[in-house]
């Protein structure tokens, strides 16, 4: 799980930071990525009686799926892409800290 969150972060920072010029193809595999590594986070929080990182990961899971996708405007989305990359930086930490 280690190695999946560090890819999701640097993935969305990438995103959030460089304007890149990507087909719709790029976020929907952003959007899979980013929900089935928040379920794992959040399977795993709910595992160790963690609630309110699991209620996070259950959000962020919420707002990157794929299947209902939710629109926000591209700033916006910026915002949430650097969040949320703090937020599995954060987990990265604390999975080393407390071998989750």
């Amino acid at each position: 799980m280690k190695i999946l969150a560090i890819i999701i972060s640097i993935i969305l920072l990438i995103t959030a930071f460089i304007d890149l010029h990507v087909g719709i193809a790029y976020y929907q595999i952003l959007r899979w990525l980013v929900t089935i590594g928040a379920v794992l986070c959040g399977i795993k929080y709910y595992q160790a009686k963690q609630q309110s990182l699991f209620i996070i990961f259950c959000v962020i899971a919420v707002l990157f799926n794929p299947i209902a996708p939710i629109y926000l405007g591209k700033s916006l989305w910026r915002i949430v892409d650097i969040i949320t990359s703090i937020i599995f930086g954060i987990t990265l930490l604390k999975i080393n800290k407390n071998n989750l």
